[in-house]
């Protein structure tokens, strides 16, 4: 949880402090923004299990999208920037090659985690029919 918590706080912090926020705001409104967090919770919980999970798959949709449109339209942008001001040459084509197998490698982790939360991953649960042996001395089928 640290690990996704610490970072997030941190670009969140840096972002309005580039966007000219004074400390005290940028904390107030940092503060306030994380207790929408409790509320989501706390919507979950009155509306139930069922109602809940059925609107989570909307709710991932539109903040898979929010997190799209800010990494497309802010982030890579500056990056870009960023590496043009700092990089010539070789160097230049280099670092844009990183940055974007970077996100290659980030789009793969993305949907190996995905495909495990889903229970998509393909597994070998004995309940399956393949057809094939397993070197359990019959076949799936004969089971």
């Amino acid at each position: 949880m640290a690990a996704h918590e610490l970072p997030q706080e941190l670009g969140d912090f840096m972002v309005l402090k580039t966007a000219g926020f004074p400390v005290a705001q940028l904390l107030f409104w940092n503060f306030l923004a994380s207790l929408t967090c409790v509320l989501g919770v706390a919507v979950a919980h009155v509306i139930g299990q069922e109602a809940s999970s059925s609107l989570q798959r909307h709710l991932m949709a539109f903040t898979a999208g929010s997190f799209l449109t800010l990494a497309l339209n802010m982030i890579c942008p500056q990056v870009m920037a960023s590496i043009r001001a700092h990089h010539q040459g070789r160097k230049q084509a280099s670092a844009k090659l990183m940055c974007i197998a970077t996100v290659f490698l980030a789009i793969l982790a993305m949907l190996k985690v995905g495909n495990l939360e889903s229970g998509g991953a393909h597994g070998h649960g004995h309940h399956m029919s393949h057809g094939h042996s397993h070197g359990h001395g019959q076949s799936h089928q004969e089971m």
